[in-house]
């Protein structure tokens, strides 16, 4: 392109004027330039590229424009452009995440989990659980409360280490009948006695998704309702 043509296009030098460098670094720079033309930082550079060639088509060849601020503007666009992409990125892994832990949740339908819990509904089937310990009981036991806050029934377990008791609750054996229950563990040692932390199996029935929160929660039976899988500390 000769000088002649250019300067007979426009004798001023409009991209140097204040209206035009301040759409130029609207389109690059400003919320509301973000939001239209679709939104995303692929439009702001088509329409920064237009401007831009519009803007040296029309320039004063006696006062030519400052490249300066062209490359300013372009690499603020490719930041944007940078943060738009790491944020789709993040988006479809969080997905593959959610879609992944689905399939595996839904693995555990059918199966028993292990759960914190003091409190169940016992039927005629028997109900395993467990005892943590900390330290070395020399008595343990276990408390069966009713429904009226009656023990109903204390089985005895007996001098144990630290770690991990188990228990069985049969309702025949113990000649309970169905209705809902608490249980406490009293572990002594010396003239102390505290309570241990109990735990109970249960069916898994149904596994769902929270997308809220991220968190998969696990609906079991026994009366022990819904739970995070994170709850779970067993799974047979």
């Amino acid at each position: 392109m000769s000088v002649n043509t250019v300067s007979n296009q426009n004798e001023t030098n409009p991209a140097s004027s204040p209206e035009i460098m301040a759409s130029a670094g609207s389109s690059a720079s400003s919320p509301e330039a973000t939001s239209s033309a679709g939104g995303n930082a692929s439009t702001i550079k088509n329409d920064f590229m237009t401007l831009m060639l519009a803007s040296i088509q029309n320039q004063d060849p006696t006062n030519p424009i400052d490249s300066n601020d062209f490359v300013t503007q372009m690499a603020q666009i490719s930041q944007v452009e940078s943060l738009e992409m790491m944020r789709a990125n993040q988006t479809m892994s969080m997905i593959m995440m959610e879609n992944l832990g689905i399939v595996q949740s839904a693995q555990l339908i059918g199966k028993s989990a292990m759960v914190p819990a003091s409190e169940f509904e016992l039927d005629a089937e028997a109900i395993d659980g467990k005892i943590y310990l900390e330290n070395a009981a020399e008595e343990l036991s276990l408390e069966i409360t009713d429904e009226n806050g009656e023990v109903v029934a204390t089985i005895n377990l007996g001098a144990q280490e630290p770690g991990d008791v188990a228990f069985t609750i049969d309702p025949e054996d113990l000649a309970l009948p169905p209705g809902e229950y608490e249980i406490t563990a009293k572990a002594s040692a010396g003239e102390e006695t505290l309570t241990a932390d109990t735990f109970i199996k249960a069916p898994i029935e149904k596994v769902h998704f929270i997308s809220a929160s991220g968190v998969m929660m696990a609906e079991l039976g026994n009366g022990l309702g819904t739970v995070s899988v994170l709850d779970i500390s067993e799974v047979s």
